[in-house]
């Protein structure tokens, strides 16, 4: 897991190697969970962020299974 402080979230894409689109996200209270997918190399990576100062991200690599569980999952 690959924690990135102090970075705004609009740019993110700059450092999830290379173009990576936004599938899926759901926010709980200050946390915000995102899943970006990345076509070429079929890469699905979950992202962790929060808003506050400082935000922090944390970054994972998941499954194709994995990221449909929780886009499935409802709160």
């Amino acid at each position: 897991m690959k924690l990135i402080r102090n970075i705004r979230l609009d740019n993110y894409k700059l450092y999830s190697e290379g173009e990576a689109r936004k599938i899926f996200s759901v926010g709980y209270e200050n946390l915000t969970a995102f899943i970006y997918y990345q076509d070429g190399k079929n890469i699905y990576k979950l992202v962790v962020a929060k808003d506050d100062n400082p935000p922090v991200v944390i970054e994972k690599d998941i499954t194709r299974a994995q990221a449909f569980r929780l886009m499935n999952t409802r709160p």
